[in-house]
């Protein structure tokens, strides 16, 4: 094994030029560690600050609740508490009935208006009720009490036929084409 003779002058320049280097990463290294302190003080601080005025803030705050609800206490129990209530909704000029409310439309510009709804005719009212009410079936249920009405079955015609009682409703060959 070698050793290193700290005697020779070529060591000692070699060990002189990394002790400069050594102490200027240490002198480097302690700014930055200053400045790091500096900052974190600074920071520090200024959050010392901001907590003191935000307790401040909320004990104000406390304080005007507790205020407020002793004023409140201090109010009669047997009267409601007095508010100025103000609501308004507007000038309203239509306050009319909406039939009277209503005129016939403004044709637009170059057409001519539409021709007046004539009066309804007596006896269109008298064919109206003579006419057999629609009646829309969608098969037989026990529990209705009138009795079900069966429509005449026009003899089968082609590969469909129509569904039998037996079926169980089902509709799925039925023709709704007629």
């Amino acid at each position: 094994m070698y050793e290193i003779d700290y005697s020779d002058p070529e060591v000692r320049r070699i060990l002189a030029e990394y002790e400069g280097v050594t102490a200027q990463f240490e002198s480097a290294a302690n700014e930055i560690a200053i400045e790091y302190r500096e900052q974190t003080e600074k920071i520090e601080e200024e959050h010392r600050q901001k907590t003191e005025e935000n307790r401040e803030f909320y004990e104000r705050l406390e304080a005007e609740k507790q205020q407020k609800a002793q004023e409140e206490q201090a109010q009669s129990p047997w009267t409601a508490p007095q508010r100025e209530t103000v609501m308004s909704f507007g000038d309203f000029d239509d306050e009319q009935p909406k039939q009277d409310a209503w005129s016939t439309p403004t044709p637009p510009i170059g057409f001519p208006p539409p021709p007046p709804i004539p009066d309804p005719v007596p006896e269109a009212e008298a064919i109206r009720a003579a006419a057999p009410e629609p009646v829309m079936r969608f098969g037989d249920f026990d529990d209705e009490d009138e009795p079900v009405r069966q429509q005449p079955q026009a003899p089968a015609s082609g590969g469909r036929r129509r569904a039998q009682e037996d079926d169980d409703e089902d509709m799925s060959g039925q023709s709704w084409l007629r």
